[in-house]
């Protein structure tokens, strides 16, 4: 992604307000930034067109629809089936996430389950795609730090001039 104009501080007090208030509203946004609507408005519509802001999707916890498992499957595979392995992965509804990594394995994957019977299932069925070669869990025990952006916006608006 390339931005088509640097963030100013503006910008990054705009995606701070929107990522701890989402449901405010432009109007809101204007009025708490001082700055008219229209303002706001064309920088929303800049931060969608140069992919700042990727998705309005609600985000959602997988433990409150029973999913109470969350692990980290290492892949190793077989380097020329990486399009169709990952394209099988994305078939498997526990499959929240897959990234082409460097270090342990080729792929992360980022997975739920409704208990450990349910995990070793979603397991099986990863190692039966083509193409994987080996895997590697890790449970999750707790989550210490859920993902979040707001301390990256301010240090970026801290180093802004």
């Amino acid at each position: 992604m390339q931005l088509t104009t640097p963030l100013d501080k503006l910008d990054l007090d705009l995606l701070k307000l929107i990522v701890e208030e989402p449901k405010a509203g432009v109007r809101e946004y204007a009025r708490r930034l001082n700055v008219a609507r229209g303002t706001v408005q064309s920088r929303l519509d800049k931060f969608s067109r140069d992919g700042v802001i990727t998705s309005y999707r609600p985000q959602m916890q997988p433990t409150a629809l029973g999913y109470s498992i969350l692990a980290f499957v290492h892949l190793d595979i077989a380097q020329s089936m990486m399009d169709a392995t990952c394209r099988h992965l994305a078939t498997i509804p526990e499959v929240l996430e897959v990234n082409s990594v460097a270090g342990k394995g080729d792929l992360l994957c980022r997975v739920v389950a409704k208990d450990h019977e349910d995990f070793e299932r979603v397991l099986q069925e990863m190692i039966a795609t083509e193409g994987v070669l080996r895997t590697q869990s890790e449970l999750v025990l707790s989550r210490r730090i859920a993902p979040r952006i707001v301390p990256l916006l301010e240090k970026q608006r801290a180093e802004t001039p």
